[in-house]
Parts: C-alpha cells; sequence; structure tokens
C-alpha cells in the first residue's frame, strides 16, 4: 500500500516539475518598445509600396480637339458627342437637337427649343431654355481656334441662337443671333443669351445682319499668353473682323483683374427662353493655333 502512495506521489511531482519549466521567466531587464517612424507620417519613403495601380493617371492634362461635321452620325438621333440640357421641369421634346439631313447629302444638327423652361442659375439674369455643348481641352497651349456653321431656317419657325466657346458656364466669346437677324458679340459674363447683372459680360453690335436659308461660318479665337480673344464671320470665304479684345473679367480667377486667366474647354450652343424655335447647326471644330 505505502508502494502504491510512493509511486502516486512521484507522478504528481514530475508533473509538477514539468508545469514549471513550461513558465514563462521574468526578464528583470526588459528592453524598451521602440514606435514605428511611419506611425505619424505613413506616406513617408519606405512605410509602404506603392501601387502600380495609379499609373495610367496623367499629372499632365491630355488635350483633345473637336471635328464635328455629323456625317458618322445616325439621322433622327442625338449627336454622340454632345450633351443636350434638360430637367424634369421640361416638357417632352421641349428641347431637342438630332441629325438631319439636306437634300445634297449633307448632315446637319436641327436646333429647337419651346422658350419655357429654364435652369435655375443664381445670377439674376435671363438664363437659355436650350443648352446644346460639347467639350474640348487645350490647357497645355492655352490658345486654339474654334469654328461653327449656323443656318436661319425659313420654313419652320426660327429662333434667337448664340454659339462660341466658354469656360464651364463662364461665356469666353460668343456670338448672338436675334430674332431680327442681327449679329452681336458677346465677350465674358455666364452663357446666357444675354445679362443684365454687373457680371453678366459685355454684347457688343456688328454691322451685320442676316438672311435666312443660308449657312453662315463663325470663327472664335483666344490667346491667353497675348490676353487676347477674338470673333469673325466669314461669308462666300471672306472673312471679317466682329469683335478684338481682351479676355473678360469673368474670365479670371476670382474675377479679379490679378487673377490667372481661365481659357475655353466648351464649345457651346444656346436659345433663350420665352422665344421658341428652330436653328440648325454644322461644322464643328476646335485647331490649335499657331504662333
Amino acid at each position: 500500500m505505502k508502494k502504491r502512495y510512493i509511486f502516486v506521489l512521484l507522478i504528481l511531482l514530475f508533473m509538477l516539475i514539468g508545469c514549471t519549466e513550461g513558465e514563462p521567466v521574468e526578464d528583470s531587464n526588459p528592453t524598451e518598445m521602440t514606435m514605428s517612424e511611419c506611425r505619424d507620417t505613413p506616406l513617408a519613403v519606405g512605410c509602404y509600396i506603392p501601387s502600380t495601380d495609379l499609373d495610367h493617371i496623367s499629372t499632365v492634362p491630355v488635350e483633345y480637339l473637336i471635328d464635328e461635321n455629323f456625317d458618322t452620325e445616325r439621322i433622327n438621333q442625338a449627336p454622340r458627342n454632345w450633351l443636350l440640357y434638360k430637367n424634369e421641369e421640361y416638357k417632352a421634346d421641349g428641347v431637342k437637337a438630332m441629325i438631319a439631313e439636306a437634300d445634297g447629302g449633307n448632315l446637319f444638327v436641327k436646333m429647337y427649343s419651346d422658350g419655357l423652361r429654364a435652369p435655375a442659375f443664381p445670377q439674376s439674369a435671363p438664363t437659355p431654355t436650350f443648352i446644346f455643348t460639347t467639350k474640348f481641352n487645350l490647357d497645355i497651349d492655352r490658345k486654339g481656334i474654334a469654328y461653327g456653321s449656323i443656318w436661319i431656317p425659313s420654313e419652320v419657325p426660327s429662333n434667337s441662337i448664340s454659339l462660341g466657346v466658354s469656360t464651364g458656364a463662364v461665356n469666353t466669346i460668343s456670338v448672338v443671333i436675334g430674332s431680327d437677324l442681327k449679329v452681336n458679340v458677346k465677350v465674358g459674363g455666364p452663357f446666357f443669351y444675354y445679362s443684365g447683372s454687373g457680371d453678366g459680360g459685355t454684347e457688343y453690335q456688328t454691322a451685320f445682319t442676316l438672311t435666312k436659308d443660308l449657312w453662315y461660318d463663325f470663327r472664335f479665337e483666344w490667346d491667353a499668353s497675348l490676353n487676347e480673344v477674338k470673333a469673325f464671320i466669314i461669308i462666300d470665304n471672306v472673312e471679317s473682323l466682329l469683335y478684338s479684345g481682351e479676355f473678360h473679367i469673368s474670365n479670371k480667377v476670382n474675377a479679379e483683374e490679378s487673377g490667372a486667366i481661365l481659357v475655353p474647354n466648351v464649345f457651346k450652343v444656346t436659345m433663350p427662353r420665352y422665344m421658341s424655335g428652330w436653328a440648325y447647326l454644322d461644322n464643328v471644330k476646335v485647331e490649335r493655333k499657331g504662333e
């Protein structure tokens, strides 16, 4: 019996020794924990592995131009590279821009506006119902030439129309063809049809009056290095200057004289509110401007 007790005690003793050896021995002189150098600067060199997924994003703006004669578009469809503004308040077909074909096979854009609604712009100036735009980019050259052709029809009710180039929603230079077919030039301001507010740009009268059922070509130039904008009308291949002057103050950062010039990046066509009718568009191009 005693031998059995001794045997059990020996087993318990061996178990106790095994448990004691497995326990960690407390270090009487622990080393201090060091903080990572990247804790406060996670984007510093050596703190992360750069991803190649963003290599396709260039820090240099990609420049692109416009060359729209609409000959590759589908008839009765909206042109692919253009945006026609309309919201839920607009009536169905209240504004339209669709490809049509002339007797000679030329394709162009028929544009219509009922003149009933307009976007809620912040300025207290009359606003257009019809806003038709496409984009380009000449941010590196900061100078360029834009063309556009307009036809005022007689077989349907015609509308007043404005076309030209803008920086976003700020007009750079455009021509305004009124219901009397007189041609004015608008420089600066929001790209409303006209504006009576102090920041609404400046409109200049010209000696030209159009005739219906004829194509008229217009040319716009800008050069930020020279602080110069121009507008021309081209009739029977004869180019006539409509306006030449400086960028409007609304085309500068914060609308300040010391502000950097913001060059255009939108070609736009508008028709005013409270007037309904049609106008036709063709041959919209933006080219680089040489020295």
